[in-house]
Parts: C-alpha cells; sequence; structure tokens
C-alpha cells in the first residue's frame, strides 16, 4: 500500500523539480537534513538543486553527494544579489522551491513575490514562537510549511499559519554502527556549545554523582570557554574530554550513555535518533518535542528539564543497572526504523504532491 501510494504522489510531482534553499553559515543538524532529503530525492529521479552562500559547507556535502548546487553571492537573506541570483537559478514551473531555515524562508518568500509561479514549502525546525510582521508574513506565503514536530507545529498555528504538516527529521540508519562493549560506562553529550542544548545543567548533575565516568563533549561553540570554566568549578576537569567537532556516527559507538539535555527550543532531536540507531541508552530532558520520541522507562529516560538532581538520578540509575541500560538500546534501536531518510523522503513527496500549484 504505501509502495502504491508513493508511486501516486510520484506521478502527481509529474516533471517538477525542487530547490533546497539554506542560508546556514555552519553544516549543522538543519544543514544534514537538507541533504539528506535531496539525496533521496535525487535516487528517485527528481530534478533537485542546493541553493546556499558561496563557501557554505552544504554545499561541498552537496558536491560530495552528487547534488548541483547554486551558490548565492552573499550570506544575507534580503541581499538584492542574493534575490536575482536566487531567481536566475530557478527553472521553469511546475517547481518547488523549500526553504530550511528562517532566513532562507525570508529570501525564499521574496522570491516568490517575484515567482508566483513557484510553490513555496517551509521547514520549521524549532520551537521558538514567530515574531510579528515579516516573521510571520513570510510563513504565510508558504504553501505549506512543514514542521519537524507536533511542538513546533503547536507554535506555527498559534501565529496564525495554518497550512501545516508534522514530518520529523531523520537520519541515515546504515550511517551508525552498534555500540561496542566495554566502555567503562562512558558518557557523552553531542552537539553545538550553545545555550539551548542544555550542557551546564549536565555537569551540574555530574557534580551531584558519587562517581563520574569519563565523559565526553563532542562539538564546538561559543561556550566553550565558559562551560570549561563551569567544569573547573565543579572539580570535573579531570573527568572531561573536550573532543571538539567529530562526526557522532565515530563517536556513538565508544558511549554507554547519551545524554541529551536540552533547555530550550530543541524541534525533533537527531542526536536522539542518532543514539537508538548506535544502541546506545539516552537520558532526555522533557521537552515537549522530546517526549514526542522518547517514552520513558520504555525506549529511554526522562528528566525535569531544569533540575540538574532529576538528571543525576537518571544517569545513577543507568551507572548502577546495566540491564536497564540494554532494554532501553532495545527499544530505541527498534523505534527508530521510522525516522529513516527514506520515510522523510515519502513524508515530503506526500507533501509535494498534496500542494504543487498547477500550471499557470
Amino acid at each position: 500500500m504505501n509502495d502504491q501510494m508513493a508511486a501516486s504522489d510520484r506521478a502527481a510531482l509529474g516533471a517538477a523539480g525542487v530547490t533546497h534553499l539554506d542560508l546556514g553559515c555552519e553544516y549543522r543538524g538543519g544543514q544534514r537534513q537538507v541533504i539528506y532529503l535531496a539525496v533521496e530525492q535525487h535516487k528517485a529521479g527528481m530534478q533537485v538543486l542546493v541553493a546556499a552562500p558561496q563557501g557554505s559547507p552544504i554545499l561541498d556535502a552537496a558536491l560530495e553527494s552528487g547534488l548541483a548546487i547554486a551558490p548565492l553571492p552573499r550570506r544575507r537573506d534580503y541581499h538584492p544579489l542574493n534575490l536575482a541570483a536566487l531567481l536566475r537559478r530557478l527553472p521553469a514551473s511546475p517547481h518547488i522551491l523549500h526553504t530550511h531555515d528562517a532566513r532562507a524562508a525570508s529570501l525564499g518568500a521574496l522570491a516568490h513575490l517575484f515567482r508566483r509561479d513557484l510553490t513555496l514549502v517551509h521547514t520549521r525546525r524549532v520551537s521558538y514562537a514567530l515574531g510579528q510582521g515579516w516573521s510571520r508574513w513570510k510563513y504565510r506565503l508558504g504553501t505549506l510549511v512543514a514542521c519537524v514536530s507536533r511542538e513546533v507545529e503547536d507554535v506555527v498555528r498559534r501565529a496564525g499559519i495554518s497550512r501545516t504538516m508534522v514530518i520529523p527529521s531523520a537520519i541515515v540508519l546504515g550511517r551508525y554502527a552498534r555500540r561496542e562493549p566495554g566502555n567503562g560506562g562512558r558518557m557523552g553529550i553531542i552537539g553545538a556549545l550553545s545555550p539551548q542544548k542544555g550542557h551546564a545543567q549536565f555537569f551540574e548533575a555530574l557534580s551531584l554523582l558519587p562517581y563520574v565516568p569519563e565523559v565526553w563533549v563532542v562539538g564546538a561553540g561559543a561556550l566553550e570557554a565558559e562551560l570549561r570554566r563551569q567544569a573547573e568549578s565543579l572539580g570535573l576537569s579531570g573527568r572531561i574530554v573536550w573532543k571538539g567537532y567529530v562526526e557522532s556516527s565515530l563517536v556513538l559507538p565508544s558511549l554507554d550513555i547519551l545524554v541529551v539535555p536540552s533547555a530550550h527550543g530543541e524541534g525533533s532531536s537527531g542526536v536522539v535518533k542518532e543514539g537508538w540507531a548506535a544502541g546506545v541508552p539516552v537520558v532526555c530532558s522533557d521537552l515537549p518535542a522530546n517526549l514526542e520520541l522518547v517514552r520513558d522507562e520504555a525506549n529511554g529516560l526522562v528528566f525535569a528539564n531544569g533540575d540538574p538532581s532529576s538528571l543525576a538520578r537518571q544517569l545513577e540509575r543507568l551507572l548502577e543497572d546495566s540491564a536497564l541500560g540494554e532494554k532501553l538500546a532495545r527499544a530505541g534501536n527498534h523505534d527508530v526504523a521510522a525516522y529513516d531518510a527514506s520515510a522523510m523522503h515519502t513524508a515530503y513527496l506526500r507533501a509535494y504532491a498534496s500542494v504543487l500549484s498547477p500550471l499557470p
């Protein structure tokens, strides 16, 4: 039945292609999602283009994946040279312009005002409230706003935008090897060193444990110096290994516990899914978006966000009960099959088919 639906959706798309627009200067979770989706679409025979500022890491990733690219001359969303360059590269209709971050949504909406024949689709990945004025109108100009979680969709709908659909972010399951035995209880946190990722409350929780195993901090960012000072003040410096930016697939097999202490703004955690794929037990905060993925005591453990003692209790349980960790890891590894990139591709295929503008 799913294959029949996918075939029907592909037929509805006809010869339509898609341009993915992302104005991020980094290569983080959102940019990975663009590449994962674009690769699946390319494999399915769609005409795919990735547009981003020249020099952006996502363009390198696109080229490595065999995708066509459209380098833009500037990083600013409102720059006239960017608008002109994008309009020059957009093919004739039927065509979908799919934006993947807030600045790309601005540039995409402007392009749509000049090319009303385009089908404009936005993806919203964070649960922060939309601002007033253009911050909302650019999303209202879209034919559809795809939201990576129900929490994000609720935020978007509260801004008066009704054309929404929930399509969770995905991973490529084949990239992740299973966890290796004998890691000595090693814990890890993976993500940018930024306030929303919750490193500070994780460190506070570690300081409450009677024994702290080796802890890997994987990622880079503006908070590194501040977090190093915090770790030193809590007496944790000797237990923390600062790994810098490393591909998560290279790190996860060496962890016994994956901690996802997101403090705010989470959309649909890719790290949780990556941990599941590698068979690593996951402990996460109780943000609504996390709870859409993690069922406490079933496929992970949940702690009260903002309460380091709650996190410490869950960490101590996993350190003391290996059978609990194995149970959680098995359940997570089972559940992650629903979040493969191929499933995300199928969902977007259906979304595109449902909103594609007819030829003028």
